[in-house]
């Protein structure tokens, strides 16, 4: 849903106007992914050891695990851990069922709430792989649909971890979510994708995700709203532009129905990302970088686009 109405105003901070510069290549939403198998010109390799924020067949980079707000934890740079156990003992944690972790994953899945069997760990697994996590004599079978968690979760706790669904914790453990200093301990191992998700030791049955449908909408990360079908947004993580096709970011700025790129601003003398509030020197007054540029008004830190992702006062 858009947010919108708002006066589109070019230039009380002297030539505003959205910018269509392109810093380095990245995804929409990014963190830390390889993408093995793939063949790439020279120049992808040499953006890739600079920015690893990239994604390979389409697929979003960045995860809801990777990017869980981890109280205590230093060192967490975004970058997830690929290693698998030889012995297949993990810590369980859970994700997807609060209002800061709940959306789309990075293959392109949704939490629902933490409705169904899921888990992290793709970058050990692959997008759509079924593994079996077995404790106190249960087990369930999860698709591992999302990237995570952060390595200085597993610092903390002292060994690799499944970041899961709460369904999991609640099927194993009784418990409706768990978290890394709960230590709670699992063996895992990969099982055929053939195999049905949920519960295999007679439970119920396993609810299965809605598949995305065609033409639905994409969250945005620099937004942080869904957007809607044909919106193309240029990334606050790596200033490149990208386009929601059929629920999926993809690389491009063409055939948009409504952009949303940087904002050049001389109060700062630089570029600003979408969302930015900035309170312009040339007549004080409050402006948000939207997608007609710089728009008013700005009250109580939001403003036609939405929340000030960042605020800068005189």
């Amino acid at each position: 849903m858009f947010r919108g109405g708002g006066t589109t105003l070019w230039g009380p901070d002297s030539q505003v106007r959205p910018s269509n510069y392109a810093t380095p290549h990245g995804l929409e939403v990014a963190s830390s992914l390889l993408c093995p198998g793939a063949m790439r010109p020279a120049s992808y390799f040499a953006l890739l050891l600079a920015f690893p924020c990239l994604a390979c067949d389409g697929q979003i980079v960045q995860g809801l695990s990777i990017n869980e707000v981890q109280e205590g934890l230093t060192g967490c740079h975004g970058h997830a851990s690929a290693a698998i156990p030889a012995s297949g003992t993990y810590y369980l944690t859970t994700f997807g069922n609060g209002s800061s972790d709940d959306g789309v994953m990075s293959c392109g899945t949704y939490t629902q709430h933490g409705s169904w069997y899921y888990a992290a760990s793709r970058q050990r697994y692959g997008c759509g792989a079924h593994i079996q996590i077995e404790a106190n004599g249960k087990c369930v079978v999860v698709k591992t649909d999302d990237y995570g968690p952060d390595e200085c979760v597993e610092h903390a706790v002292g060994g690799p971890i499944i970041d899961a669904s709460p369904l999991v914790s609640k099927h194993l453990f009784g418990r409706t979510g768990a978290g890394w200093s709960d230590r709670l301990r699992v063996h895992v191992t990969e099982v055929a994708r053939t195999t049905p998700l949920g519960p295999c030791d007679g439970s119920t049955p396993a609810p299965t995700p809605t598949p995305t449908p065609s033409g639905s909408t994409c969250h945005s990360a620099t937004l942080a709203m869904d957007v809607a079908d044909a919106t193309c947004v240029q990334s606050v993580s790596d200033g490149v532009w990208y386009k929601c096709s059929d629920g999926s970011w993809v690389a491009g700025h063409s055939g948009c129905s409504a952009s949303y790129g940087w904002c050049q601003s001389s109060t700062l003398g630089r570029s600003v990302a979408p969302r930015t509030c900035v309170q312009a020197q040339s007549d004080h007054v409050w402006y948000q970088c939207g997608a007609s540029g710089w728009e008013a008004p700005v009250s109580n830190g939001a403003g036609p686009v939405g929340d000030c992702s960042a605020e800068y006062p005189l």
